[in-house]
């Protein structure tokens, strides 16, 4: 695949909110990648407040860095990189995600050996080297009814659980801890949701590509280490309460009301079960206490507006 000097064949697109260590063990991974496809890295930084805007311009000059003096979240941060991105691919990458070697060069390679296919994903593996979950079924009201009732354990085929991940498959969706789309994709299906905050504009987005004709595969040969959860964590009442509000969203844009209302019911029962769980942890797990509050305060939370008015599940301000 060629390139010319002014367009680089890939964007690698970064949203960063104060993870200032995490975002330069991930730019040196990037850096230390033999260059074999011509590259440039855009980092939006989300009003963070931990030097890492500091951090970027000293250490990596050649990043294009957008500072945003407001918390746009992960699509709006994901929004802003691509309209400033000038490659003909587009990777969306955490930023608490180290690249191995050879993996940028294998996955462009791969995606433009697949005409027919819009977007494409890696292998992703945690810490202790185990797989993570990064691909996966259209969503639909079967999924979720198996999720929300707590029976995935028991029916593990609707995450793929049984499947070793070890094959190149087309799937419904891709993560966006390291999604790579074509420019022409975005130029005909446009960005990121932007009513969605965070959460779920993966799905949607994979959706729209879906519909669109295109396919979408996975690539079990490169692999992306995903430490995981790094923001979140720092939030999980709200974190929590966001991911179920674009959840509903996304039901309410792609499948209709009567997909949703039934959702919502599921969801409140979800909660319930969710709430005895964590409210046995709570009272008999002590190390546990401080995440079980966040949790059954969030669980309480999402109950209620499950059985609450519309504007829980309309477009985010």
């Amino acid at each position: 695949m060629s390139a010319n000097a002014d367009r680089p064949q890939l964007s690698i697109c970064i949203v960063n909110w104060n993870t200032k260590n995490l975002l330069k063990d991930c730019l040196n991974s990037i850096y230390a990648d033999p260059q074999i496809v011509i590259w440039e890295v855009v980092v939006v930084d989300n009003a963070s407040t931990d030097d890492s805007v500091q951090m970027v311009r000293s250490t990596f000059p050649q990043v294009h860095l957008v500072i945003s003096d407001e918390n746009l979240g992960f699509v709006g941060g994901n929004n802003l990189a691509i309209e400033r991105a000038r490659g003909d691919y587009l990777l969306l990458l955490n930023s608490d995600t180290r690249v191995e070697p050879g993996v940028l060069g294998s996955l462009v390679d791969f995606l433009a050996s697949h005409p027919e296919a819009g977007a494409a994903g890696p292998r992703l593996v945690g810490a202790d080297g185990g797989l993570q979950l990064s691909c996966g079924r259209p969503p639909g009201l079967a999924s979720e009814f198996v999720n929300k009732l707590l029976l995935h354990k028991l029916l593990p085929f609707f995450k793929f659980g049984r499947w070793d991940h070890a094959e190149i498959r087309e799937v419904g969706w891709i993560t966006g801890a390291c999604l790579l789309v074509r420019r022409e994709v975005v130029e005909q299906l446009g960005p990121l949701d932007p009513a969605i905050f965070m959460f779920y504009e993966d799905l949607e987005f994979c959706m729209r590509i879906r519909r669109a004709g295109w396919k979408i595969l996975y690539h079990p040969f490169s692999q992306i280490l995903h430490l995981g959860g790094q923001s979140t964590r720092k939030n999980l009442r709200n974190m929590l309460v966001i991911s179920q509000r674009s959840l509903f969203y996304l039901f309410q844009k792609h499948f209709g009301r009567g997909h949703l209302h039934f959702l919502r019911l599921l969801t409140a029962v979800e909660m319930v079960l969710r709430s005895l769980v964590w409210g046995f942890l709570f009272l008999f797990l002590p190390a546990r206490r401080s995440e079980a509050r966040q949790r059954l305060q969030a669980y309480r939370q999402i109950f209620w507006k499950s059985l609450a008015q519309r504007s829980y599940w309309s477009p985010l301000e």
